[in-house]
């Protein structure tokens, strides 16, 4: 009797454990659990920040307000519809669960870095996110990675890439219409295509005081295509800004083309491009202003595209246009081509070495020519100061150096003020860059290494991803993880593709969603905004302009136009500032009054009532204004010359 019990008590204990392995116990428990528990964090949390509050700075709060008892029944809940799903659904699609955990990860992850710029509670967060998304990569097999239909993926990857493009677009336009933006690095730009669009030339006056071609600065021959627009358009949103967001994420067509080159399918094609899409190098810099090296992305990654897959055509074209963004764009082909003549067996590699000879030839040509006429000497004194011994020395006096003292130069790789930096761009790619026992590969890495890590290491704005200088170098980044990566065995390599997507989303989330303030604050004092433009706007484009230099964009489609600081004013040579001088105590007069029709000054700029005075005197009278905000003054001349210009008076 008692072993007929035992059997019976046997088979309903096998029964029991039958049933529980069928509902994905314990196999999937911890990706349900947590799953479900971060999801409903992240809710709980939504709710708390929708009433304005904040969840880490008022933890006590949060936690004394948290819903526990309707946050358990709907984890239960949502474990239990988990459990059905699991249960009713065929084998291969049994993946919900690894969903949920994903879904809820990115969820919570999202919610706290969400309009948060504490860069260090994105790295702890990334570190949660590597943890999780890594244990639900080894609940998925390759196949159930992979089954995603080739137009399913192209179509969430584009929807994807215009989202991005829209947020950066948005933003940054607001941010111009709330006058975020300045001379430098919007103005000289502004006023560059109002002279390209008008006579074919990119002559400014804002960005040194004097007439002069941008070209003499930068040689960015690649701003003609982008003529036809603005004459088209005739808006500096438009040809600068959503450009230069277009320019950035347009890059992803050509990574889509290498991940599937490289046998990325389904899921993990999906994740490549997502690193491309949210990385920081691509995203963050599109927020300072405008520059030409928003053209690397897009003409970076088609030429590695071509490198990949040995379109020679399309290597040379992209050769070309590359070289043309800037003086120093000639590196990245450089060190492209010297990688594809190591890496390429047949004759295909000797295309490498002529890319690598013409593009070197003209990176010294060019950058000689500016020297020599432009204004070379003083970018290169400004870029690689900690490299030149004396001003004036060109760029082969910084080869020499570098030839000379390695040790010095290798020393500048890696400081304590550029370590965050490094973070920010190689936690993202997992630090894939340098997973690879190939080492022709590190030519790519070379454009990093000297743009960034050893000119950031004395001009500090190459070592941040907050500017310009990271556009090209995180292209070669981005394609040098996808090489590494791509040579893993499938498990492996899908799982360090999708938790790289996950960080990049969380980190460049964190440096760059808080600009949708700029919508908010667009929409908050609108009419203000309105006033303003409309005031500018009063100033006859014959003018010849000095302004405030966060008015100066709005006002540079026009043939001359000065930034108004303190170097205009003349100063008493026998008063210097401090132990109670003031600036207004060193100042005697205003410079060059007549070489300016209109004085377009900030009530906020201290200079402002320091000028009246001097402006007033000379008979400059006021010719419009807003209520504490704008004035501008008009001289007596421009009056006479010009008897049809009436007084505006105030706007608003």
């Amino acid at each position: 009797m008692k072993q007929i019990l035992s059997e019976k008590s046997r088979a309903k204990l096998m029964g029991i454990r039958e049933f529980v392995r069928k509902c994905g116990i314990p196999e999937m428990f911890m990706c349900r659990f947590v799953g479900i528990y971060f999801l409903i964090s992240g809710i709980v949390l939504q709710m708390f920040k929708a009433q304005e509050r904040d969840a880490i700075g008022e933890w006590k709060d949060y936690i004394r307000e948290f819903p526990v008892r309707n946050s358990i029944l709907w984890m239960i809940f949502g474990f239990l519809v988990l459990t059905i799903v699991y249960c009713v659904v065929p084998k291969k699609y049994k993946i919900v669960d690894q969903i949920m955990l994903l879904l809820g990860t990115m969820f919570l992850a999202i919610s706290l870095v969400w309009r948060n710029d504490q860069y260090y509670l994105a790295i702890g967060i990334s570190g949660i996110v590597i943890a999780f998304v890594s244990h639900m990569m080894g609940k998925i097999t390759p196949e159930q990675f992979s089954h995603i239909p080739e137009k399913v993926t192209a179509c969430i990857i584009g929807i994807v890439a215009l989202a991005v493009t829209i947020f950066i677009s948005v933003t940054t336009v607001m941010h111009h219409k709330i006058f975020g933006t300045s001379c430098y690095d919007f103005g000289i730009f502004t006023q560059m295509f109002y002279s390209l669009s008008e006579n074919f030339t990119a002559i400014t006056t804002c960005e040194r005081d004097k007439i002069l071609s941008h070209f003499n600065v930068h040689a960015s021959f690649i701003y003609y295509l982008l003529v036809p627009v603005y004459a088209l358009f005739n808006n500096q949103e438009t040809v600068l800004f959503v450009a230069q967001a277009i320019l950035a994420i347009g890059g992803v067509i050509p990574v889509y083309f290498i991940a599937k080159n490289r046998n990325f399918n389904g899921f993990g094609r999906i994740a490549v491009c997502c690193m491309y899409i949210f990385y920081c190098g691509i995203c963050a810099p599109c927020y300072y202003d405008y520059h030409e090296n928003s053209f690397l992305p897009t003409l970076l990654m088609w030429l590695l595209y071509a490198v990949d897959q040995k379109k020679i055509i399309l290597l040379y074209i992209m050769t070309v246009l590359t070289c043309i963004v800037k003086e120093d764009a000639p590196l990245y082909v450089i060190c492209i081509g010297i990688y594809f003549f190591a890496d390429e067996q047949g004759r295909k590699r000797l295309h490498g070495a002529m890319m690598t000879i013409v593009s070197g030839i003209y990176f010294l040509l060019i950058n000689n020519w500016l020297g020599e006429y432009g204004d070379g000497e003083m970018m290169a004194s400004t870029r690689f100061g900690n490299l030149i011994l004396e001003s004036g020395d060109g760029l082969m006096s910084i080869v020499g150096n570098v030839l000379k003292n390695p040790g010095y130069f290798f020393s500048l790789f890696a400081q304590e003020k550029t370590l965050l930096f490094i973070v920010q761009v190689m936690m993202p790619l997992l630090f894939l860059p340098f997973m690879t026992k190939h080492l022709r590969r590190f030519m790519l890495l070379i454009p990093w290494v000297i743009m960034n890590l050893v000119v950031g290491a004395g001009y500090s704005y190459a070592a941040s991803v907050g500017y310009q200088y990271i556009f090209g170098p995180s292209c070669l980044l981005i394609y040098l993880a996808i090489l590494n990566v791509s040579d893993m065995e499938e498990p492996r390599r899908n799982s360090f593709v999708t938790v790289s997507a996950c960080v990049c989303i969380v980190t460049t989330l964190s440096l760059v969603s808080w600009r949708a303030s700029y919508i908010e604050s667009y929409k908050e004092k609108e009419q203000h905004y309105k006033n303003m433009e409309e005031c500018l706007d009063t100033v006859p484009e014959n003018g010849r302009v000095i302004a405030n230099p966060w008015f100066l964009p709005h006002l540079a489609d026009r043939p001359e136009i000065y930034i108004f600081d303190q170097n205009d004013f003349e100063k008493d040579p026998n008063k210097t500032e401090g132990d109670g001088v003031t600036f207004a105590d060193t100042v005697t007069g205003l410079l060059d009054m007549n070489r300016y029709d209109f004085y377009v000054m900030s009530w906020g700029d201290p200079n402002t009532s320091i000028a009246m005075p001097y402006l007033e005197e000379a008979g400059f009278v006021e010719f419009a204004k807003t209520e504490d905000y704008i004035t501008i003054y008009v001289s007596p001349e421009y009056l006479a010359a010009n008897p049809t210009v009436e007084i505006v008076g105030k706007i608003g």
